[in-house]
């Protein structure tokens, strides 16, 4: 499996999560602290999803410096 085949599959499993977490949320009571659980799991997982992105963005530009023209 190549990296491009590892990506779109971190991405697929990412998504499942994210949609998971998200009918979770919408189908527990507000207020509640499974509900605030939930919230906070999503926004983990937003977050540490951001910090891959970047991560990954900033060892592509290292290998391959962007250039203005």
């Amino acid at each position: 499996m190549g990296m491009e085949e590892i990506s779109r599959a971190r991405e697929q499993e990412l998504h499942g999560l994210r949609l998971d977490l998200k009918r979770q949320i919408a189908s527990t009571s507000s207020g509640t602290p499974r509900h605030a659980a939930l919230v906070q799991q999503l926004e983990a997982l937003d977050r540490d999803n951001n910090a891959a992105q970047d991560r990954w963005f900033r060892d592509l530009t290292r290998e391959y410096p962007l250039h203005e023209s």
